[in-house]
């Protein structure tokens, strides 16, 4: 399928270049647009398009459409999951919106645990109080809008489907769950614990809106922005350890654009790439590389985390694979603990009241469709995982993709709770209202679970860490609390590779929330009050 494309052509020189017109880049373009005078440049690598002009297939609410565009995710790009797995495509959005114009359209904020652990890693001013008023602000909640620590009218509409709109499979999960003990939440984003919830999204009328529609589209027409789509930023250019402005590739072609500001919100695999290729990054890399070395920042590239899942494939009865068709897929999530004490049924304590602090690290997502026509699945995921990966450059060229290791699973506590994990979801499987309609139950392997683990795992594409926050102290930190790369003057990281703590939740509404208070202080920075 075509993508259209809405070019612009690139000026000599800007204010800020902005790097990435993904869930992170489009509201960060957005927000430094709003400067009097200011004069934004927004390079994006993929196609360029006003909202109108989306695609049919991102719009829908098969994520499965999306991800088949190869025109809209870097097409090349792989990585190794487990070492027991080889090098396997690796999705990553390319184009306005990125991630957001293909993902699986979940909207979960970061819980109070997540943020709580970001101020102990030594980020200030990122507690659960400092982060809620900007998710309040950016969301439109079309079902809890109205109630306490929710926002109506906000960029990012959040809506859920009801009840009788849900699949067969996501409909007899949720009841299964309730019946075993776990604790309805109607609200996936009130802050409180583990239980069953309705799955929210960010869509509106039934169809995916991404940062491209939210963010970038109401801002198009500021005189001060400007959208470079189809290019691929080289490299950052520094005197004297202070950013000149930015190399940018068009295939074999190279142009210069002068800028005092840079802003990169390439995503946690190509932010960090351009940093290495920009001379930011691990001293002995940079040599072997060839590069120039600017700023001698070890973290660059290291600390990568996804979150690891397996897949149970189903197979739906007939009845159930024909409402199947008709329905919503994925309509809940059944989030739970791990762990000594956890066993196999509903968190003692969790489920039964506990609130903001009570911890959960598993997620169970129904799959109503898949592939065939009456194919199902559970995805069992391990949302706070120990084991941590690496991005590394196989070369100065921009047009090799870095090499991604992601890792997963290399601790042997994460295998422990993923296979308890896939236990008691196997166990589930068993109820009833899921035995009416599912055909085909999987058990787990008799053999070597945690074999089978390494070999069967997936990632949910949810790469972050790879540029972390933390203070000048810390070897291992990228950037500062306000997002400013250490050992430079100008440069700036605004998306999900600055977490300094992976969220337990899939990161778009985090992401959001995180671009939008690292724009207002570049904001600041930009244009100091008198």
């Amino acid at each position: 399928m075509a993508v259209p494309q809405f070019d612009n052509a690139l000026p000599t020189a800007a204010d800020v270049v902005v790097v990435g017109a993904g869930a992170a880049g489009a509201a960060v373009a957005a927000r430094l647009s709003e400067l009097d005078s200011a004069r934004i440049l927004l390079v994006e690598a993929g196609p360029d398009y006003r909202a109108a002009q989306t695609p049919p297939a991102v719009r829908d609410t098969d994520v499965g459409r999306a991800l088949a565009l190869r025109s809209l995710r870097w097409p090349d790009l792989r990585a190794r999951l487990t070492e027991a797995q080889p090098p396997r495509p690796y999705a990553c959005g390319r184009g306005v919106g990125g991630g957001s114009a293909i993902n699986g359209q979940l909207a979960a904020r970061g819980t109070p645990a997540d943020f709580d652990a970001w101020v102990a890693a030594g980020c200030p001013g990122w507690s659960w109080p400092d982060v809620l008023p900007t998710f309040v602000g950016i969301e439109d909640d079309l079902d809890f809008g109205d109630g306490p620590g929710h926002g109506a009218g906000g960029p990012v509409p959040i809506s859920r489907a009801p009840a009788g709109r849900r699949g067969p499979l996501s409909a007899a999960l949720y009841t299964a769950a309730v019946d075993r003990g776990h604790a309805e939440r109607p609200d996936l984003n009130a802050g409180e614990g583990p239980g069953i919830s309705p799955t929210a999204w960010h869509r509106r009328g039934g169809a995916r809106v991404s940062s491209n529609d939210s963010h970038l589209e109401p801002a198009r027409d500021r005189p001060g922005l400007r959208v470079a789509g189809g290019r691929t930023v080289a490299r950052v250019l520094f005197s004297a350890g202070r950013v000149r402005g930015v190399e940018v590739a068009d295939g074999r072609r190279r142009t210069v654009v002068a800028a005092p500001a840079v802003v990169l919100c390439a995503g946690a695999v190509y932010s960090p790439a351009i940093l290495l290729r920009s001379g930011v990054g691990p001293a002995d890399q940079l040599d072997r590389l060839g590069v120039e070395v600017v700023a001698a920042v070890p973290g660059v590239g290291a600390r990568l985390s996804d979150h690891p899942a397996v897949l149970l494939d189903l197979r739906l009865t007939g009845d159930a694979a024909e409402r199947a068709r008709r329905t919503e897929s994925g309509c809940c999530l059944l989030r739970l603990p791990s762990g000594p004490g956890a066993g196999t049924g509903p968190p003692a304590g969790a489920d039964a009241g506990a609130g903001a602090d009570a911890g959960h690290d598993i997620q169970l997502l129904p799959l109503d469709r898949t592939v065939g026509p009456a194919a199902a699945g559970l995805l069992v995921s391990l949302m706070r995982p120990a084991s941590l990966g690496a991005v590394r450059l196989r070369s100065d060229d921009p047009a090799d993709d870095p090499q991604v290791d992601l890792r997963l699973l290399t601790e042997p506590a994460d295998l422990g709770r993923l296979g308890e994990a896939v236990r008691y979801a196997a166990d589930l499987l068993d109820h009833r209202d899921l035995r009416a309609v599912v055909a085909d139950r999987p058990a787990p392997p008799a053999g070597d679970l945690r074999r089978w683990l390494r070999e069967s795992c997936r990632a949910q594409y949810h790469p972050s860490g790879t540029c972390r926050m933390g203070p000048a102290t810390d070897p291992g930190a990228v950037v500062d609390e306000e997002g400013r790369v250490h050992g430079v003057d100008g440069l700036w990281v605004a998306d999900a590779s600055v977490l300094p703590v992976p969220c337990g939740v899939p990161p778009y509404l985090s992401t959001v929330m995180l671009a939008e208070r690292l724009a207002a202080a570049i904001r600041r920075r930009l244009r100091p009050a008198p």
